[in-house]
């Protein structure tokens, strides 16, 4: 096993007994939900994880939902999620890349995206979902901006390297429009969502720190885990409901 085999082996052994895969609420999600006009038949949830958010996507909705993960064991839970509620005849999953989604184009009213959309980037994001969505369709997703402009110093540090492309509120939303968006609404993620993801995540380093005291996946997760606990004043996941402009 090479060494990045190694580190996503580590990774992946802290995230599989946990539930959140990010930050996140039912709350938060049936409020974004709430904010679309009419409803949706045919949501596509990009990077939907183990299916909390899908969960409330389908108790809110009629809707068929097309699930898409690159991890096959998230994508099991889910079925195995629907298939308790008895809704599994409203459920596709399907293991791809968000970069290369294996779907026609003006299929969906709605794509859904949690906390995903920085792996690609937002704004290769907001272009590249577009063709997929009916005319007149939404978007939402969710992602992390800065709530100052004098971030702390370790702050930086850490973003630098994990999301340097991090914005304010009114430049993720310039670029939106300029991609061919009108903003319905927006608003931050509440402090339960980032509780639901970030306490039992603490804890599950603390538990994997004696079986795995050289693990850099791990170091790196216990200072994800300080730097989001420490100064979560400075940012944070914000909520931003879309809709495909009638021109595009």
């Amino acid at each position: 096993m090479n060494e990045h085999d190694a580190y996503m082996t580590d990774f992946m052994r802290v995230y599989e007994t946990l539930e959140y895969w990010g930050p996140g609420s039912e709350l938060d999600t049936q409020k974004a939900l709430s904010r679309i006009t009419g409803t949706p038949s045919n949501i596509l949830e990009v990077g939907c994880g183990k299916g909390l958010a899908t969960k409330v996507l389908a108790e809110y909705s009629e809707a068929h939902i097309t699930a898409v993960d690159n991890e096959q064991s998230a994508l099991d839970r889910l079925t195995q999620r629907f298939q308790q509620l008895g809704i599994s005849h409203r459920l596709n999953t399907v293991n791809a890349s968000m970069t290369e989604l294996p779907f026609e184009n003006d299929r969906f009213d709605l794509i859904w995206s949690e906390g995903s959309a920085y792996i690609m980037g937002v704004e290769n994001a907001l272009v590249q979902w577009q063709r997929f969505l009916s005319e007149q369709g939404y978007l939402v997703l969710s992602d992390m901006i800065w709530h100052t402009n004098t971030p702390s110093e370790p702050v930086i540090d850490f973003w630098q390297q994990e999301y340097p492309d991090m914005q304010s509120v009114p430049t993720r939303i310039e670029q939106m429009e300029k991609a061919g968006y009108r903003v319905i609404e927006h608003f931050p993620m509440s402090e339960q969502a980032w509780s639901n993801y970030y306490v039992p995540l603490r804890a599950r380093v603390s538990e994997l720190k004696p079986e795995m005291p050289s693990s850099s996946a791990l170091h790196d997760i216990q200072h994800e885990v300080d730097i989001c606990s420490n100064f979560s004043h400075e940012f944070g996941y914000h909520f931003f409901i879309l809709q495909k402009d009638a021109a595009q």
